[in-house]
């Protein structure tokens, strides 16, 4: 292993004092929503810098700083296990890195937006399903969720809304990573993943959560989380470049 520069430490000093600040802010590293996780969170975002600024190395320490937060702030027993907090944080900012690096080749942009765009289509999809389901099950549903109930049971909707989201995330994802766009892009969107689909999928294993609750969970906060890391990511990348040329050498 290479030995890490001062150029790395400091980044990683800075990123992971930005993450401790997320943590401490309340309502803002950890926003509270009414689901059954708790909350969103935008500590994965110094994770993701520190990826593809610094290296993986440095991704792993600044997501060692928000998998401790998530560790020692929360209530749940769900967090309170190491694996859960910590395992899926520590790689986000690796798994960015790696997406940054393979984002360098043509045909990295179609492939993943590719499949980007057919998972949330089948997410979609599931969660139409999830909710037609809850619905018969629960006692005096709202008027708007029997609207909402009648237009979702109908199949040609269900395919419908499912494949014309799918096609608007793919198309936007697109859309953003092109040019220099491309590689902070596709990284912000793969370290969002590693975070949620694998806090979730170990959520679901260790935990016995059904399979359909993690999927309605992982598209109200994944969908969110992942468009706001690309929306920041992108352009404090792009300015950290102009600024300091030498941390991409």
């Amino acid at each position: 292993m290479k030995k890490i520069t001062v150029l790395q430490m400091a980044t990683a000093g800075i990123l992971g004092g930005l993450s401790m600040v997320l943590g401490l802010v309340p309502a803002v590293g950890f926003i509270p929503v009414p689901t059954p996780a708790g909350s969103a969170t935008t500590m994965h975002i110094p994770a993701i810098l520190g990826g593809i600024i610094g290296g993986p190395v440095v991704g792993a320490l600044v997501g060692l700083v928000f998998g401790t937060f998530s560790f020692v702030r929360s209530t749940s027993p769900l967090f309170k296990d190491p694996l859960i907090a910590f395992g899926p944080r520590i790689l986000i900012g690796v798994v960015a890195y790696y997406a940054f690096v393979a984002a360098k080749h043509k045909v990295t942009r179609p492939l993943v937006t590719g499949i980007l765009g057919l998972t949330i289509a089948r997410l979609t999809y599931e969660m139409v399903g999830t909710f037609n389901a809850n619905y018969a099950k629960s006692a005096g549903p709202s008027a708007a969720a029997t609207s909402f109930h009648q237009l979702t049971a109908q199949t040609w909707f269900a395919w419908t809304s499912a494949i014309v989201l799918g096609a608007l995330v793919a198309a936007f994802v697109y859309g953003v990573a092109r040019r220099d766009n491309a590689a902070p892009a596709l990284a912000a969107i793969a370290g969002t993943l590693t975070n949620t689909v694998g806090v979730l999928g170990l959520i679901s294993w260790r935990f016995h959560w059904p399979a359909k609750a993690a999927v309605l969970v992982g598209l109200t906060h994944g969908l969110p989380e992942m468009l706001v890391a690309v929306i920041l990511v992108v352009p404090i990348y792009r300015a950290v470049r102009l600024a300091v040329p030498r941390a991409f050498e």
